[in-house]
């Protein structure tokens, strides 16, 4: 019933989460269990066997988890269809639906316990509706067949194009808007790149940042330096390397992803494997752990307020943490109880506003995130684009010019067996409606009202 890739990919973040020694304390946060892969692997039993009971319950505690997965959510209304728990079923999909998530629970031949009532047939009809398409959309450009997993892509002032990072080659490539591609870099033993997952352009310091790690995606990856990463600084004109950061050894595997710059200099950057947060001071020549996040997983995006004052952490399976750099302190982000952050890869942030690209769930969707003053709160929602024809895993983008950019599809193993050129797309950054919420409430009313006067007639 679950996907063998889903177990596999739980079972590594198990065993990297459960065995880092985390140097700091989430605020508000207790520490949680981390049994992800065991209640996998007795989901599938219980289903393979027609335990149904036990199937739910396993589902359940999945989802106390992984709050945002939407799979665990779907896989939940399942077990309580096949259990014939109508009430249960119902009340889990409208809290999808309430998150604006886009599954047909029709597709499915097991829920054919809860069907056929006007509460089944409302929610499941808004629930395909929220899966279509939606939003303002340019193509900026497609990028060549022979651009190999494209993993990070910025804005570069100095020389008026985008730069693109690729996993495969560990190259650079420069891309004008007219989708002219150049190569800049590549991954030698000179310089001694790897995959590169990220760019940072700092035109002010006549720098560019790299993020690089050894992983079996690089096409000359060796398997001694499997779990080795580090931070590479360019000068951002003439490309020539100025020096090689290396993650600390401290026996544990790394893979530097995401990367801000802060109004001094320093630059910030997320852990793929491990829930760290590493910091290299402007003033220094060494990358060093700056925060440890307790209760993240699978963190991607990262995103800084203008001042430096906080962070904005994604994670794919736990949400938003913002992490209060001055004090190494931490919480998640406070959201509307009907919007659903999970499946985060990119994360950007412009005038108190988040823009997140969302791809672990359905449907596959960027939206625009309003905070509070304090920058620790959503206050308001607005979906700008959802799935485009073009959409097969949105990954990353970047800010430019009023515009989002962003690959539209991926090649990651993720979205294994796609080879697919992939396309960026552009999308305006004030676009589309305020997220309104369904008064579901009303509508249940409704319902009653009309079934009793159906009877009195």
């Amino acid at each position: 019933m679950l996907h063998r890739s889903v177990i596999t990919i739980a079972l590594a973040i198990f065993i990297a989460v459960a065995s880092l020694p985390l140097a700091a304390q989430t605020e508000n946060q207790k520490a949680r269990p981390e049994n992800v892969p065991e209640l996998l692997v007795k989901a599938n039993t219980a289903y393979a066997e027609k335990d149904y009971l036990a199937f739910s319950n396993a589902m359940e505690r999945l989802r106390m988890l992984r709050p945002y997965n939407g799979g665990y959510m779907y896989q939940s209304v399942i077990a309580y269809a096949l259990l014939d728990e109508k009430s249960k079923a119902y009340d889990l999909m409208v809290r999808m639906q309430q998150q604006g998530l886009g599954y047909d629970f029709d597709e499915s031949p097991e829920t054919m316990n809860i069907r056929g009532t006007q509460v089944y047939d409302y929610v499941n009809d808004i629930m395909k509706m929220a899966a279509n398409p939606l939003g303002e959309t340019d193509q900026a450009f497609i990028l060549p067949e022979s651009v190999s997993l494209p993993e990070a892509i910025t804005w570069d002032e100095s020389r008026q194009k985008f730069l693109v990072g690729t996993a495969t080659e560990g190259s650079i490539i420069a891309v004008d808007k007219d989708g002219q591609v150049a190569e800049l870099l590549k991954a030698n033993d000179e310089n001694g790149l790897w995959a590169v997952l990220d760019l940072l352009v700092d035109t002010s310091r006549n720098r560019l940042w790299v993020t690089s790690a050894a992983i079996p995606a690089f096409s000359r990856f060796e398997p001694v330096d499997k779990g080795r990463s580090a931070l590479f600084e360019f000068d951002l004109e003439s490309l020539e390397l100025i020096h090689r950061y290396p993650v600390p050894v401290d026996g544990m595997p790394h893979t530097l992803g995401s990367m801000v710059l802060s109004p001094n200099g320093d630059i910030f950057m997320a852990d793929r494997t491990l829930p760290i947060i590493y910091r290299k001071p402007a003033d220094e020549q060494k990358i060093q752990p700056a925060v440890a996040l307790q209760g993240m997983v699978s963190m991607r995006g990262i995103a800084i307020q203008p001042d430096g004052g906080l962070l904005y952490v994604a994670d794919r399976e736990m949400g938003i943490m913002v992490v209060d750099i001055k004090n190494a302190r931490s919480r998640l982000l406070k959201v509307p109880a009907t919007l659903n952050v999970g499946g985060i890869d990119g994360l950007y942030l412009k005038d108190n506003h988040l823009f997140m690209i969302q791809n672990g769930n359905m449907p596959q969707r960027v939206m625009r995130l309003e905070l509070d003053p304090e920058g620790i709160e959503v206050v308001a929602v607005r979906p700008m684009v959802v799935s485009q024809p073009e959409f097969d895993f949105p990954s990353f983008g970047t800010l430019h010019s009023e515009n989002l950019y962003f690959f539209a599809n991926s090649q990651t193993s993720a979205n294994a067996g796609s080879n697919k050129a992939v396309t960026v797309l552009s999308t305006p950054l004030e676009s589309s409606e305020d997220l309104a919420e369904p008064d579901f409430g009303k509508y249940l009313k409704q319902a009653v009202k009309d079934s009793k006067q159906s009877k009195e007639n």
